[in-house]
């Protein structure tokens, strides 16, 4: 009896803590697009039509950073990311909203 007990127990313990990270747990978001910010010598930003600015990866937008400032070098460059929106967690709101009609 005692080790049912203990068993019980055990499960309990697990599955409140589960709950309790899963509840808890932020997401990391990956940012959707990256684009290059182009700025002159005056740090103002300025657009170029004949360099490209939007990448998927960061790893490219590094990459060509690095061959425009070879090429470039009067000009500064830094990387803009684009984040997604956040989407609220839909079990636990679609339980917590009741709808009376």
């Amino acid at each position: 009896m005692k080790k049912f007990v203990d068993k019980i127990v055990t499960g309990f313990f697990v599955f409140f803590f589960g709950i309790l990270w899963f509840c808890s747990t932020q997401y990391y978001v990956k940012p959707k697009t990256h684009q290059i910010a182009i700025y002159d010598v005056y740090g103002k930003e300025i657009s170029q039509n004949q360099i490209r600015t939007k990448f998927s990866t960061l790893e490219v937008a590094q990459s060509y950073i690095k061959e425009y400032q070879s090429t470039f070098p009067h000009l500064s460059f830094s990387i803009k990311s684009e984040f997604p929106e956040m989407r609220k967690r839909v079990m636990f709101s679609r339980i917590l909203k009741r709808d009376h009609r």
